[in-house]
Protein backbone atom coordinates (compact mmCIF):
# COMPACT_ATOMS: atom_id res chain seq x y z
CA UNK A 1 0.00 0.00 0.00
CA UNK A 2 1.27 3.47 -0.71
CA UNK A 3 1.91 6.04 2.08
CA UNK A 4 0.97 9.51 1.41
CA UNK A 5 4.43 11.51 1.76
CA UNK A 6 5.26 13.13 5.32
CA UNK A 7 5.08 17.06 3.96
CA UNK A 8 8.69 18.13 3.32
CA UNK A 9 7.62 21.78 2.03
CA UNK A 10 5.08 24.04 1.92
CA UNK A 11 5.14 23.99 -2.25
CA UNK A 12 2.26 26.02 -3.54
CA UNK A 13 0.29 22.68 -4.87
CA UNK A 14 -1.67 24.58 -7.47
CA UNK A 15 -3.48 22.90 -9.85
CA UNK A 16 -2.59 22.27 -13.04
CA UNK A 17 -3.54 23.54 -16.14
CA UNK A 18 -4.77 19.43 -16.80
CA UNK A 19 -8.36 18.49 -17.88
CA UNK A 20 -10.76 17.72 -15.70
CA UNK A 21 -10.98 14.06 -17.13
CA UNK A 22 -6.81 13.56 -16.70
CA UNK A 23 -7.40 14.77 -12.83
CA UNK A 24 -10.00 11.98 -12.19
CA UNK A 25 -8.01 9.44 -13.96
CA UNK A 26 -4.98 10.60 -11.79
CA UNK A 27 -7.66 10.36 -8.73
CA UNK A 28 -9.00 6.78 -9.66
CA UNK A 29 -5.38 5.19 -10.08
CA UNK A 30 -4.16 7.07 -6.56
CA UNK A 31 -7.49 5.51 -5.36
CA UNK A 32 -5.65 2.13 -6.55
CA UNK A 33 -2.49 3.32 -4.41
CA UNK A 34 -0.17 3.31 -7.46
CA UNK A 35 2.37 5.08 -6.00
CA UNK A 36 3.58 7.58 -8.83
CA UNK A 37 -0.35 8.54 -8.71
CA UNK A 38 -0.10 9.28 -5.47
CA UNK A 39 2.79 11.28 -4.93
CA UNK A 40 1.08 13.46 -7.68
CA UNK A 41 -2.31 14.14 -6.42
CA UNK A 42 -0.13 14.88 -3.29
CA UNK A 43 1.94 17.29 -4.85
CA UNK A 44 -0.85 19.18 -6.99
CA UNK A 45 -2.76 19.50 -3.85
CA UNK A 46 -0.99 20.27 -0.92
CA UNK A 47 -0.73 23.36 -0.84
CA UNK A 48 -4.08 24.45 -0.99
CA UNK A 49 -4.79 21.61 1.28
CA UNK A 50 -2.32 22.93 3.74
CA UNK A 51 -3.85 26.59 3.66
CA UNK A 52 -7.56 25.89 3.96
CA UNK A 53 -6.50 23.38 6.97
CA UNK A 54 -4.41 26.32 8.81
CA UNK A 55 -6.99 28.88 8.41
CA UNK A 56 -9.34 26.59 9.87
CA UNK A 57 -6.99 25.25 12.77
CA UNK A 58 -4.73 28.17 12.94
CA UNK A 59 -1.41 28.33 11.77
CA UNK A 60 0.15 27.28 14.90
CA UNK A 61 -2.05 24.32 15.93
CA UNK A 62 0.55 20.93 16.21
CA UNK A 63 -2.25 19.05 14.34
CA UNK A 64 -2.16 20.21 11.49
CA UNK A 65 -0.07 18.06 9.28
CA UNK A 66 -2.10 15.19 10.52
CA UNK A 67 -4.99 16.64 9.63
CA UNK A 68 -3.21 17.36 6.01
CA UNK A 69 -2.73 13.69 5.90
CA UNK A 70 -6.10 12.45 7.01
CA UNK A 71 -7.50 14.21 4.05
CA UNK A 72 -5.61 12.41 1.69
CA UNK A 73 -6.19 9.59 2.80
CA UNK A 74 -9.42 9.86 2.72
CA UNK A 75 -9.52 11.29 -0.65
CA UNK A 76 -8.21 7.45 -1.62
CA UNK A 77 -10.21 5.91 0.58
CA UNK A 78 -13.03 7.40 -0.97
CA UNK A 79 -11.97 8.05 -4.90
CA UNK A 80 -13.78 5.57 -6.22
CA UNK A 81 -17.28 7.36 -5.33
CA UNK A 82 -16.33 10.72 -6.78
CA UNK A 83 -18.71 11.72 -8.86
CA UNK A 84 -17.23 14.72 -10.47
CA UNK A 85 -19.38 17.28 -9.46
CA UNK A 86 -16.94 19.72 -8.87
CA UNK A 87 -12.74 19.85 -9.46
CA UNK A 88 -10.93 16.83 -7.83
CA UNK A 89 -9.03 20.29 -6.30
CA UNK A 90 -12.27 21.51 -4.32
CA UNK A 91 -13.44 17.92 -3.56
CA UNK A 92 -10.31 17.67 -1.87
CA UNK A 93 -10.65 21.07 -0.19
CA UNK A 94 -14.40 20.07 1.07
CA UNK A 95 -12.85 17.44 2.94
CA UNK A 96 -9.83 19.14 4.03
CA UNK A 97 -12.86 21.57 5.43
CA UNK A 98 -14.61 18.86 6.89
CA UNK A 99 -11.64 17.75 8.58
CA UNK A 100 -10.46 20.41 10.01
CA UNK A 101 -14.00 21.78 11.10
CA UNK A 102 -14.12 18.43 12.91
CA UNK A 103 -10.67 19.23 14.70
CA UNK A 104 -11.41 22.51 15.36
CA UNK A 105 -14.92 21.56 16.95
CA UNK A 106 -13.42 19.35 19.16
CA UNK A 107 -10.81 21.61 20.47
CA UNK A 108 -13.86 24.81 20.77
CA UNK A 109 -15.79 22.09 22.86
CA UNK A 110 -12.37 21.34 25.31
CA UNK A 111 -11.52 24.82 25.27
CA UNK A 112 -15.38 26.38 26.36
CA UNK A 113 -14.93 23.85 29.15
CA UNK A 114 -11.37 25.02 29.91
CA UNK A 115 -13.20 28.66 30.04
CA UNK A 116 -16.48 27.63 32.32
CA UNK A 117 -13.30 25.67 35.05
CA UNK A 118 -11.34 28.88 35.27
CA UNK A 119 -13.95 30.64 35.94
CA UNK A 120 -15.22 28.35 38.31
CA UNK A 121 -11.61 28.21 40.00
CA UNK A 122 -10.76 24.93 38.94
CA UNK A 123 -8.70 26.10 36.63
CA UNK A 124 -5.96 28.44 35.31
CA UNK A 125 -6.90 30.67 31.32
CA UNK A 126 -4.51 30.06 29.26
CA UNK A 127 -1.45 32.92 28.92
CA UNK A 128 -2.92 35.39 25.32
CA UNK A 129 -0.35 35.85 22.53
CA UNK A 130 1.01 38.80 21.57
CA UNK A 131 -1.01 40.60 19.53
CA UNK A 132 2.22 42.90 18.11
CA UNK A 133 3.80 39.88 16.17
CA UNK A 134 2.66 40.81 12.61
CA UNK A 135 -0.20 41.17 10.75
CA UNK A 136 -0.77 37.50 10.03
CA UNK A 137 -1.12 36.75 13.65
CA UNK A 138 -3.25 39.36 14.30
CA UNK A 139 -5.57 38.21 11.79
CA UNK A 140 -5.98 34.71 12.63
CA UNK A 141 -5.83 35.78 16.51
CA UNK A 142 -8.98 38.25 15.21
CA UNK A 143 -10.61 34.86 13.58
CA UNK A 144 -10.30 32.99 17.06
CA UNK A 145 -13.46 34.72 18.40
CA UNK A 146 -15.78 32.82 15.47
CA UNK A 147 -17.00 29.28 16.43
CA UNK A 148 -15.86 26.88 14.03
CA UNK A 149 -18.39 26.55 11.56
CA UNK A 150 -18.23 30.60 10.95
CA UNK A 151 -14.79 30.54 10.96
CA UNK A 152 -14.60 27.58 8.10
CA UNK A 153 -17.24 30.10 5.70
CA UNK A 154 -15.52 33.13 6.76
CA UNK A 155 -12.12 31.81 5.10
CA UNK A 156 -13.73 30.19 2.31
CA UNK A 157 -15.56 32.80 1.36
CA UNK A 158 -13.98 36.09 2.17
CA UNK A 159 -10.21 34.38 1.67
CA UNK A 160 -9.87 31.91 -0.41
CA UNK A 161 -12.84 33.75 -2.40
CA UNK A 162 -15.15 30.58 -2.86
CA UNK A 163 -19.36 31.42 -3.60
CA UNK A 164 -21.58 29.95 -1.29
CA UNK A 165 -22.75 27.52 -3.71
CA UNK A 166 -19.23 25.95 -4.09
CA UNK A 167 -18.46 26.09 -0.01
CA UNK A 168 -22.44 24.15 -0.06
CA UNK A 169 -20.57 21.68 -2.33
CA UNK A 170 -17.58 21.42 0.44
CA UNK A 171 -19.47 21.37 3.05
CA UNK A 172 -22.29 19.53 2.81
CA UNK A 173 -24.16 23.00 3.95
CA UNK A 174 -27.34 24.74 3.09
CA UNK A 175 -27.04 28.06 1.52
CA UNK A 176 -29.06 29.91 4.01
CA UNK A 177 -27.17 28.12 6.91
CA UNK A 178 -23.88 29.20 5.27
CA UNK A 179 -25.38 32.53 4.95
CA UNK A 180 -26.59 32.93 8.33
CA UNK A 181 -22.95 31.90 9.60
CA UNK A 182 -21.09 34.52 7.30
CA UNK A 183 -23.83 37.05 8.91
CA UNK A 184 -22.79 36.04 12.57
CA UNK A 185 -19.09 35.61 11.87
CA UNK A 186 -18.75 39.38 10.06
CA UNK A 187 -20.89 40.85 13.15
CA UNK A 188 -18.35 38.95 15.44
CA UNK A 189 -15.44 40.27 13.65
CA UNK A 190 -17.07 43.91 13.64
CA UNK A 191 -18.04 43.60 17.66
CA UNK A 192 -14.02 42.48 18.17
CA UNK A 193 -12.48 45.16 15.79
CA UNK A 194 -14.41 48.03 18.00
CA UNK A 195 -13.60 46.59 21.48
CA UNK A 196 -10.04 46.40 20.06
CA UNK A 197 -10.32 49.81 19.29
CA UNK A 198 -12.10 51.08 22.08
CA UNK A 199 -9.33 49.62 24.55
Amino acid sequence: MAVVPKMASLSLGEESGSSASSERELLRRAGLRQEQAVRELYRLHVGRVHRTVVRVLGRTDPDVEDVVQQVFMAALDGAEGFDGRSSVGSWLLGIATRRALDEARRRWRRGRWSSVTALVGLGRPSSRPDHHVGARDEALEALSVLSPDQRAVFVLHEVEGYTLAEIREMTGTGISTLHARLFAARKKLDQASHAAEAS
